[in-house]
């Protein structure tokens, strides 16, 4: 083989691979990925007390298991944390299946320790207008 052959061949196959690549990366990251994301983020943020951080995961159409709001989640998470009850959080995702049906998905069980107990939490998740998946319940248990 000449150098010019061999440069062809060499051409075509990064060409090849680039392509390839490409597509694969078109793909982005699956719905279970994204979830997984966001309570990664929502558990480093309750772990760390960052109430800014937390909230980030909730979404504007959130409703607790007795009618409270996203801004009545942020003042008790708030008190929560003024008054220590979260000293020693840990969230644990290790045990909890994530079901996406469609634009909503359950997560669970969450299980929440800290130093005042443990419990464990079933939560629901909607994928958003700007297509980011936010906690729209919880149910505690």
């Amino acid at each position: 083989m000449d150098k010019s052959t061999i440069a062809t061949v060499l051409t075509v196959t990064m060409l090849v691979a680039l392509f390839c690549g490409c597509v694969g990366l078109g793909k982005g990251p699956t719905d279970e990925e994204l979830i997984a994301g966001v309570l990664a983020d929502w558990k480093a943020a309750l772990e760390a007390q960052d109430l800014d951080k937390l909230m980030v995961a909730y979404s504007e159409d959130f409703e607790g298991e007795r009618g409270a709001g996203k801004a009545e989640v942020r003042e008790f998470l708030s008190r929560a944390i003024d008054e220590g009850y979260l000293e020693g959080v840990e969230a644990d995702l290790e045990d909890a299946e994530t079901v996406v049906e469609g634009e909503t998905a359950s997560v669970g069980p969450v299980t929440l320790s800290s130093d005042m107990g443990s419990m464990s939490l079933d939560v629901t998740m909607q994928k958003e207008e700007d297509d980011r998946w936010r906690i729209v319940s919880t149910e505690g248990y």
